[in-house]
């Protein structure tokens, strides 16, 4: 009889082990999903930020190339009184400065597909180039060599 009841003790001190383990164990199950639905919807924001950020630079950055393109445009349109040569190398100039903007529109264009990593390098070096092609533009008519 003692055995039976030893036995019966037993097996309810085991069972009661048992179901605080699994209910600690619902308790974590628990704690990782809410874990992973904040981790999921920090994502969602950060991603949406990260959208917003692109649709701002990509606007700031057409406005400046629609710009520099009519700045460009009224160089070509200035007529000078200088000799061939140096209407020349002006023209080549121009030119230059129209090719440098046309291929920062295609960089922006295609700034969809840069990786959000690498999206802060991208934005500075988008925007020092943006800025050597505004000092260029501004030095044309400037001649450095005196």
């Amino acid at each position: 009889m003692k055995t039976k009841i030893l036995a019966f003790t037993l097996t309810g001190v085991m069972i009661a082990a048992s179901l605080t383990t699994f209910a600690q164990e619902d308790k974590k199950a628990k704690e990782a999903r809410k874990d992973l639905t904040e981790a999921k919807k920090d994502l969602r924001e950060a991603k949406t930020d990260s959208a917003a950020d692109y649709q701002k630079f990509k606007t700031a950055a057409e406005t400046k190339i629609r710009e520099n393109q009519m700045e460009i445009a009224s160089l070509k349109a200035k007529k000078s009184t200088d000799t061939k040569e140096v209407k020349d190398r002006y023209d080549k100039r121009v030119i230059a400065l129209e090719q440098k903007n046309h291929d920062l529109k295609k960089k922006i264009n295609g700034a969809g597909t840069v990786k959000t990593s690498a999206w802060p390098k991208f934005k500075r070096e988008f925007n020092h180039d943006m800025n050597e092609l505004g000092h260029a533009i501004k030095d044309i008519g400037v001649d450095n060599a005196k």
